[in-house]
């Protein structure tokens, strides 16, 4: 059986489209991160997202907007540990 390759864009789009995945605020924040990893030619990896999130828990002061880096990192964390999207 043949399986044609899945696009990285298709690949985000269906994890962020899944309802049970994230919040609204958190799947915004992660399509952030990716897209600032795209531009920057890195690889998107959960390893990648996981770091940038990490990076902002440290430096952000506005509790609402740690409350979301937080959801956000719980739901990168429980995803398959090296999925690659790009």
């Amino acid at each position: 059986m043949n399986k044609q390759p899945v696009s990285a864009e298709h690949e985000i789009a269906q994890y962020f489209n899944n309802p049970a995945a994230m919040s609204a605020a958190e799947s915004e924040v992660v399509a952030q991160i990716v897209a600032e990893l795209l531009k920057t030619h890195e690889f998107v990896t959960n390893k990648a997202i996981i770091a940038n999130l990490i990076e902002k828990l440290e430096t952000e002061h506005d509790v609402v907007k740690l409350d979301v880096y937080r959801h956000a990192l719980e739901a990168m964390i429980l995803k398959a540990p090296d999925e690659t999207f790009a």
